[in-house]
């Protein structure tokens, strides 16, 4: 197995599987002890794992914000952003869809789109669309993070980087900083976020203002790569500088 397909290997079992021992790492990877860990002080640099006593662990080790505890924060802002989003998709579309709540309100909106073609990592997302007549989802295999309902995982990531080019891609993030590079908060997550936005003619973040100006472990994408970012007028006018950008489109 390569270094990079190994690495990737590694997240995506620390992700779902929490700590795990070096000795069951290698197992399960079937690589010998040696390399396992030269590779594991590399990841360490890198920011992607921390090493404990004859462990290594996930850098994202304190358990997640629910689904529906982050739903309900800025809801009107998120339901504002999506409805301004919804008005820049056509009526016959193929759409990827990333994770995250604001992501989510946007789906909510797009029953009416007459034989739209879905592609999603989002089990609340995709449950709701199978439900509206007329479209066509499509849902990644991988790893199911019980606390939000993403998928992740290197199936979720091989699973985008093979789609067909999409109209648009929508994701959403954890955190933007002044230089406009988007952040998770979770690494496995940022993985396969960036493979949404991958085969989209037109790449959107969707943004609320409570991420703006604040920084996090994962890096996703500058805003210099995608089309635009959909979010609220902030007061402080943090927004105002990613026009240097990207276009910056306000709810």
């Amino acid at each position: 197995m390569k270094t990079d397909r190994r690495e990737h290997k590694i997240i995506s079992l620390l992700e779902s599987r929490g700590e795990m021992t070096v000795n069951d790492l290698s197992r399960v990877l079937d690589v010998s002890l040696s390399t396992l860990r030269k590779q594991l002080a590399v990841m360490q640099s890198k920011g992607l794992v921390i090493r404990t006593y004859g462990g290594v662990m996930p850098v994202n080790r304190v358990p997640d914000e629910t689904f529906d505890s982050k739903l309900h924060k800025n809801m009107s802002e998120k339901r504002r952003i999506a409805v301004k989003a919804r008005t820049m998709i056509n009526s016959v579309e193929t759409i990827s869809l990333g994770s995250g709540t604001t992501v989510f309100e946007l789906s909510n909106l797009l029953a009416d789109i007459p034989h739209g073609i879905i592609y999603t990592n989002s089990m609340q997302a995709a449950d709701y669309l199978a439900r509206c007549a007329g479209l066509e989802v499509h849902i990644c295999s991988g790893v199911i993070r019980s606390h939000t309902g993403t998928i992740i995982g290197n199936e979720a990531a091989a699973y985008f980087k093979q789609l067909p080019q999409v109209d648009y891609a929508f994701i959403g993030c954890d955190a933007i900083d002044s230089s406009g590079d988007v952040y998770s908060e979770n690494m496995a997550v940022a993985l396969v976020e960036k493979t949404v936005l991958l085969n989209a003619k037109h790449k959107y973040i969707l943004c609320d203002s409570s991420k703006i100006g604040k920084t996090a472990v994962a890096h996703i994408v500058n805003l210099r790569e995608c089309d635009g970012i959909v979010t609220a007028n902030l007061e402080n006018g943090i927004a105002e500088n990613f026009k240097f950008l990207t276009e910056v489109i306000y709810a």
